[in-house]
């Protein structure tokens, strides 16, 4: 695999080979670059040339998404979702990456630092199938992170849909028994 740090300004694909199926490839051209594959609930494993972590929400009354590196039991980072939608991933260090929605339909996401737009994600989500188209600004190329932050704003974007497909299935079923 390539280094997502080398792809910036270059188009970068999230698709999802087989419907029905947690597994999700990120790539430039016919080159696989990352690949992030669901384990069970929201476990969830990413790999790149630049590391290879686990992510998993936890907690209800305040929810969070740990970040580990691959075999670890100790947070490398941690995510808080705020209500309106994105949130904050702080590291142990005290540095912190920001993702906010771009929209109000929140279809588009980005990771800022200062204000500045390093990663957009933008999400398509069919019934069966999800993919998504990722930008990477030339800034974001000499950030240590980027391939963390690509993988983990995908992992996101998906638990996003699925707590909304969730949601709007709970309702229309409420709905129709009343």
């Amino acid at each position: 695999m390539r280094s997502i740090s080398e792809m910036a300004g270059q188009e970068l694909l999230w698709t999802q080979p087989a419907a029905f199926q947690r597994e999700h490839e990120l790539r430039a051209g016919d080159d696989v670059v990352a690949i992030l594959k669901f384990q069970r609930g929201s476990l969830a494993d990413a790999e790149a040339a630049d590391g290879h972590w686990t992510f998993k929400r936890q907690g209800f009354w305040q929810p969070r998404v740990t970040v580990r590196t691959a075999g670890s039991d100790a947070d490398l980072a941690t995510f808080h979702p705020r209500w309106v939608g994105g949130g904050t991933l702080e590291f142990p260090d005290g540095h912190a990456q920001r993702l906010s929605s771009a929209n109000f339909w929140q279809s588009e996401w980005v990771w800022q630092e200062n204000e500045k737009p390093l990663i957009r994600i933008k999400g398509r989500h069919g019934l069966i199938k999800a993919n998504g188209a990722v930008e990477i600004a030339p800034d974001a190329a000499n950030i240590p992170d980027t391939a963390l932050l690509v993988l983990l704003a995908w992992y996101l974007i998906l638990l996003h849909a699925e707590d909304s497909a969730a949601a709007t299935s709970v309702s229309a079923a409420a709905a129709s028994s009343s």
